[in-house]
């Protein structure tokens, strides 16, 4: 569920109109007071985010379908099951990891405590 709200998230903050745009992004990072040169790279960061999470949401669905032929036949394979699972999991963390790090790199060290109340937001599902 989780993955769904960020995914929408983040197709809303990159709407054709650029300035509803940055305002979207002023507004759901507002309390971190970025300058304008780290609004420019976060919101370079969230478009290569955008993207790394559609190629994960087919993934998933991928993954989701694969679970679904395992689990109808008749003995279920707990061992391929746990491999896709594994597999799933790696990408989400993979780019959640990837996201947070770019972010740390652009913060400075007062914005990063703020960023930490909302740090579970930022987790990938």
């Amino acid at each position: 569920m989780r993955f769904l709200v960020i995914f929408l998230l983040f197709i809303g903050l990159f709407a054709d109109d650029n300035y509803h745009s940055e305002k979207h992004i002023n507004k759901e990072l507002s309390h971190l007071n970025l300058s304008k040169q780290q609004n420019k790279k976060i919101k370079k960061i969230l478009k290569k985010f955008r993207i790394q999470l559609k190629i994960y949401g087919e993934l998933k669905e991928n993954i989701e379908e694969k679970r679904e032929n395992i689990f109808s036949k008749d003995i279920l394979n707990i061992e391929e099951l746990s491999k896709l699972n594994l597999i799933l999991d790696t990408k989400a963390h993979h780019i959640e990891n990837s996201l947070l790090m770019q972010i740390h790199e652009i913060l400075n060290k007062k914005q990063r405590k703020k960023f930490i109340y909302y740090f579970d937001d930022w987790e990938v599902e």
